[in-house]
C-alpha cells in the first residue's frame, strides 16, 4: 500500500475530510527509527513522499487523536521508556507537549481514543 523506499512500521491513517488523508508512519531504518508523515486524497494511497521526521530518534507507535482544531500524535519512545506527544493542526507543524499530557507509566504501544466519561468512571469502579 506505501513504499517510500525504506522500511516502514506503524502506520496509522487519519481521514481529515473527504479526499483528504495523513498516514503517520514509523522510519524503521537504522539510524532514523522515527516518524513522519504523508499525505493522500485516497485512503488506499497513492501517498506522498515521507516527510522529513517530526520526532527524535527512537521512536515508535503512533496513535493519533482529534482534540478540538488540533490533533495529538501520541508514541512510545521507547529508548527513554516514556510516552511522547505531539500538538498539530496540520500535520506540518508540530509542537512537543510530551510534559503536558498524563499516560499511565510503563504504558507502551496501544491505542488512545475518548471515551464518555461515564464509561471512564464506570471501568474505575469496576477496578476497586
Amino acid at each position: 500500500m506505501y513504499d517510500p523506499g525504506f522500511s516502514t512500521i506503524d502506520a496509522v491513517i487519519v481521514k481529515r475530510a473527504k479526499n483528504d488523508y495523513v498516514m503517520v508512519l514509523k522510519d524503521n531504518t537504522r539510524p532514523e527509527r522515527n516518524l513522519k508523515i504523508a499525505f493522500s486524497d485516497s485512503m488506499t494511497g497513492p501517498y506522498s513522499p515521507a516527510s522529513q521526521p517530526f520526532t527524535e530518534s527512537f521512536v515508535e507507535g503512533p496513535s493519533v487523536e482529534k482534540v478540538g482544531d488540533d490533533y495529538l500524535i501520541y508514541f512510545d519512545v521507547y529508548k527513554k521508556k516514556i510516552y511522547g506527544a505531539m500538538r498539530t493542526k496540520d500535520f506540518r507543524n508540530f509542537t512537543d507537549v510530551t510534559e503536558e499530557v498524563s499516560i499511565p507509566v510503563g504504558h507502551k504501544h496501544g491505542t488512545i481514543f475518548t471515551a464518555p466519561e461515564s464509561v471512564v468512571k464506570a471501568l474505575l469502579e469496576e477496578k476497586k
